[in-house]
């Protein structure tokens, strides 16, 4: 009996593989305890993919047979036309699927164009085992990158657009190819490629003229550039056509001309023709428009000299056939005294006319205003902003206003105006901004900000300091500022430009008190907010210790902590300046402040019902008689 190591040794014995396609006529178990004969092992696989209807993997495959891996993969190689690899080699495909394949491919083939990485990705295939089908065709294939296709198939393109490419001709039209109607769908990269190869044929060779659009290839016959290209010069000379641009027109037809002399000297000799720089303008048109002016001026008292020699005329044709048409304009009016004309733009007017005008757009500037101010009380994001475009879309049919509009001292005058009507409604604004904000935040700041100079402990006073200076930080100032914008009172510019600043300086990092009453007395001068009055601050003092009391009237049995925090604050408030910002655990505290400010027996009561609170024991007739104590 021979052991493992024996077998090994045996097998060291054999020549080595030459290549990954070797394979050896005995090959080594993969268990390494024998010997199969690659007869043996090739009858095995031939068995397993001729019959198996399902995909083998290669892992299982190799421990049937009892060997290594590698041989199976170089099993599938060898035997191309009995099994081919999944895209990871993870897989064989057997016969029937692989015939399958085969066909499917064959077909495919025969009708259009195979996109190699889709064939592979569709049907889980590796890139050598598509090659290997492809290399199994019987018809001649043409390779293009990642594309394959039949030569028949190309034929039969060709053909198809040979006979589009003749019926264009006979019928003197141009033929718009979209690839996706053609057999197969080709992509156009492919039908343009092709189609060269259909006009190389002699009877079509230099007879089109040849467009690639997006998703089309336009083929137009030079018979039918040539009827559009007298189309168009019948319709100059007649006047339907004002001017054409010669730049433009050696584009439309480079078939026809080999340059712009070519062009230039065409118009030429043309009749009823002027040339102007690199434009052939019609004399038809141009006469009868200048006429058209003269009497539309004595009738409605104004002409619009670009508009009658059309709006899409050119900058300098434009002015040049204009400038023609005012000569003859003024000429005619020159004897008449009583109608003083003027120009604006590209208009002609009486000097009257011209100042009704524009106290109309002064008006405009004005609605302008009201109207951008009101959106911005709709969205406070909105930006006012003088804009002529925003006047101009108020305009009146009749382009007198849109011709002043763009006059120097007309815009600087309804500049003015408009920002006249926007200051006094900011002026307003900030006037509203500036009453909220003392009443919620800059009077609530002095206020506690002189309690806590009430109380004599120091340490008490340092951690009521930092409390407050994160409650104005985080609450009263954001929420304050919320509130405000909520109420449209921060519409104007300087309000928004330094609550933006003010919001920015406090959201960074915690702030002790003196860094939130800097940054708060900075906001206040920057806004003009005038410090709050004694009687202000009474009035705000009051507010506030009768909030208290409502919601001290309004807590729940559950609410003892809260309760006797809120009386201590209102007993503080009635005895000292001020008020303090504190919770719960500073309650005790604030209680001790006050120990040489309340009577005795009343110092005493409010102890009892600390610890009352402490224990949540606090019967119903405690809570009634707090609340008369602060209301006291």
């Amino acid at each position: 009996m021979f052991t493992d190591d024996d077998v090994n040794t045996i097998f060291q014995l054999f020549p080595p593989h030459k290549s990954s396609e070797f394979l050896p006529s005995l090959i080594l178990s993969s268990g390494g305890h024998g010997f199969v004969t690659l007869q043996f092992v090739q009858a095995q696989f031939r068995d397993r993919v001729t019959k198996e209807t399902q995909r083998l993997f290669v892992s299982a495959l190799a421990g049937e047979l009892d060997i290594d891996h590698n041989l199976v993969l170089q099993l599938v190689r060898t035997h191309p036309r009995l099994a081919l690899l999944s895209a990871d080699s993870s897989s064989i495909v057997a016969v029937d699927e692989r015939d399958a394949l085969q066909a499917h491919l064959t077909s495919l083939l025969s009708e259009g164009l195979v996109l190699k990485s889709d064939f592979v990705a569709q049907n889980d295939l590796h890139i050598d085992s598509l090659n290997t089908l492809l290399g199994n065709e019987d018809a001649q294939l043409l390779s293009f990158e990642d594309y394959v296709c039949s030569k028949a198939y190309e034929s039969k393109i060709v053909g198809v657009l040979s006979d589009l490419l003749q019926q264009s001709i006979q019928g003197v039209q141009a033929v718009n190819i979209v690839s996706q109607n053609l057999p197969g769908g080709p992509p156009t990269w492919f039908t343009l490629r092709t189609l060269k190869h259909a006009l190389e044929s002699p009877n079509l060779t230099d007879k089109f003229s040849i467009q690639e659009n997006d998703d089309s290839i336009s083929c137009t016959p030079k018979r039918v550039i040539e009827k559009n290209r007298d189309a168009v010069t019948s319709d100059l000379q007649s006047g339907a056509l004002a001017y054409l641009n010669l730049r433009e027109f050696l584009n439309d037809f480079p078939e026809l001309f080999s340059s712009y002399e070519d062009v230039h000297r065409y118009f030429e000799h043309l009749s009823d023709v002027t040339m102007m720089d690199w434009f052939a303008v019609s004399s038809v048109w141009m006469s009868k428009h200048e006429e058209d002016c003269v009497r539309i001026l004595e009738q409605d008292g104004y002409v619009d000299t670009s508009q009658r020699f059309d709006m899409k005329l050119p900058d300098s044709l434009r002015d040049r056939v204009a400038q023609k048409a005012e000569q003859s304009i003024f000429a005619t009016f020159e004897q008449r005294p009583q109608h003083k004309l003027c120009r604006v733009g590209s208009l002609v007017l009486t000097e009257r006319r011209r100042n009704e005008e524009r106290d109309t757009l002064i008006d405009h500037a004005k609605v302008d205003a009201a109207a951008q101010w009101q959106q911005l009380k709709d969205d406070a994001q909105k930006q006012i902003k003088f804009s002529l475009t925003s006047i101009a879309a108020m305009l009146s049919k009749e382009p007198i206003q849109a011709a002043l509009i763009k006059e120097k001292g007309v815009e600087k005058a309804l500049d003015e105006q408009f920002w006249t009507a926007v200051c006094d409604n900011e002026t307003r604004n900030e006037a509203g901004l500036s009453a909220f904000w003392i009443d919620r935040v800059a009077s609530r700041c002095h206020i506690y900000n002189e309690g806590m100079g009430e109380v004599q402990d120091q340490r008490l006073r340092d951690q009521l300091a930092e409390l407050f200076a994160s409650y104005a930080q985080k609450d009263l100032v954001p929420d304050s500022i919320t509130k405000a914008r909520s109420q449209g009172l921060v519409l104007s510019r300087k309000s928004r430009k330094n609550i933006s600043r003010l919001e920015a300086i406090l959201k960074p990092s915690p702030m002790d008190t003196k860094a939130v009453v800097t940054a708060l007395d900075k906001f206040n001068k920057k806004q003009g907010i005038e410090a709050p009055t004694p009687m202000t601050l009474s009035a705000t003092k009051k507010a506030m210790v009768d909030d208290m009391l409502r919601r001290m009237q309004k807590q729940k049995p559950s609410d003892g902590p809260v309760l006797f925090l809120t009386l201590v604050l209102i007993l503080f408030a009635k005895q000292y300046s001020g008020m303090v910002y504190a919770t719960g655990k500073f309650a005790p505290k604030l209680l001790k402040e006050l120990k040489g400010s309340l009577e005795a027996e009343q110092y005493v009561q409010v102890e009892k019902w600390k610890e009352a609170a402490k224990t949540s024991t606090l019967s119903a007739e405690d809570r009634q008689e707090m609340v008369k104590m602060a209301q006291a």
